[in-house]
């Protein structure tokens, strides 16, 4: 029999609102909105080039319960535009689209199936009219699954290829909720000869075969946390053997975040320079993709205390964004920070017999992030995350965003306490 070949995409968020950059940025609004519809007709037409078996969708199609009619119309022309080739859709609806949300009454094509929320349901994969593997999968009824679903999951039929198709958190993944939490060995006990997942949104492989238990990663970047290629899994399963796994990227948008060392430049010109000429290199490298990107100013320089005074950093954000007004591909820098030290003998700081020389040893401590000290701040920290209003959107301090601040201050500290 000839193996069997799938698209496997997840956390499509059709229609994500992309809070924060469209309120600034009124030209990214409609790139933004558009992405996300754009990413998933990429999902379609490599599903029709490569001429595979069906497409599976492992949860989050749409970015809220309250999809719009605007959304779903333009899922399911793709949808069709799949039927028409031939090609199968299986989707399983997860966190963000939970079966009990608001659904259109609209047709769809019979070469579609959605999971119910019921039970697991095994519908089998048909070419020629011949089972050549059987689909497993069940929807969330609600946003709050908090149910091993996992465990629900019947033996699989082993005739045929099974392929196991869940919205899920493996392993207590702490950057994602807590949603149908489950292990690898609960996905081990079903039998399944590949698991397509959903829910994280970085490309993923838990385990290569037997079985294989796959992330393929949101298809399109919704904010900075989410840099780098997006895309889907083009799959090829043949019964009993390990699949051959390809990741395919199919953003349209892509967010870069990288430091950027400006200790060579002498003069603010300097600084704007090489900040334009290594957005050009960054927006070359992501293939003339829509390019987002966040730099950090790094380096010892001279010009550290030019550019903390007043609105220095400010002004040469506008004046990069202005530079690339209208740029095909667009550019845009969405945030500029400052983690440059000024030409302080940081040895000699360290070697005094001083308040200077005190307070830098407690800035080295900081720097081990796993460290007593580092944990010592965390914990005076929490409660501006447990106490405070705003706490449900904000996340922990992550390691390098610790480094960041502690950097920060210290130059601070320093450009307070010594005089030029």
């Amino acid at each position: 029999m000839k193996p069997v070949s799938f698209i496997h995409c997840a956390d499509l968020h059709i229609e994500t609102p992309f809070k924060g950059i469209v309120e600034i940025q009124p030209e990214l609004q409609e790139l933004l909105y558009r992405s996300t519809y754009q990413s998933f007709n990429n999902i379609v037409d490599l599903a029709i080039e490569k001429q595979v078996d069906c497409v599976v969708i492992a949860g989050d199609i749409y970015d809220s319960e309250d999809k719009s009619l605007r959304a779903q119309l333009r899922f399911r022309d793709g949808v069709v535009k799949l039927a028409e080739s031939g090609i199968q859709t299986f989707a399983v609806n997860g966190n963000h689209d939970p079966l009990r949300g608001w659904a259109a009454k609209i047709e769809w094509p019979a070469s579609m199936h959605r999971f119910s929320s019921e039970s697991v349901e095994c519908v089998p994969l048909l070419r020629s009219g011949e089972v050549v593997a059987n689909i497993y999968g069940i929807s969330f009824a609600k946003r709050d699954v908090k149910e091993n679903l996992a465990l629900r999951f019947p033996k699989a039929d082993q005739n045929v290829p099974a392929i196991g198709l869940l919205h899920a958190n493996v392993g207590g993944n702490t950057e994602h909720d807590p949603y149908s939490p489950c292990t690898v060995e609960d996905l081990s006990l079903a039998g399944m000869d590949y698991w397509a997942l959903g829910h994280v949104h970085s490309y993923s492989i838990l385990s290569r075969s037997n079985p294989s238990i796959v992330y393929p990663g949101c298809p399109q970047g919704r904010n900075q946390r989410e840099i780098g290629p997006k895309g889907c899994c083009f799959v090829t399963l043949e019964h009993k053997h390990a699949p051959t796994i390809e990741f395919i990227p199919t953003d349209v948008i892509r967010y870069k975040s990288e430091p950027l060392d400006v200790s060579s430049c002498s003069s603010i010109d300097d600084v704007l320079s090489l900040i334009t000429e290594r957005c050009k290199e960054i927006s070359s490298e992501l293939d003339k993709r829509v390019s987002i990107i966040r730099l950090m100013l790094t380096g010892v320089t001279d010009l550290h205390k030019e550019l903390q005074r007043g609105d220095s950093i400010t002004g040469i954000l506008e004046e990069v964004r202005r530079h690339f007004m209208g740029s095909d591909p667009l550019i845009w820098l969405d945030k500029l920070l400052l983690g440059t030290a000024g030409t302080y003998d940081l040895d000699s700081l360290r070697r005094g017999n001083d308040f200077i020389a005190d307070i830098m040893s407690i800035f080295d401590a900081l720097y081990d992030v796993k460290g007593e000290y580092s944990q010592e701040l965390r914990q005076a920290l929490e409660p501006l995350f447990l106490k405070w209003r705003g706490h449900d959107y904000i996340e922990e301090l992550k390691d390098e965003q610790l480094l960041e601040i502690t950097n920060e201050a210290r130059g601070q500290m320093l450009n307070n306490l010594i005089s030029d």
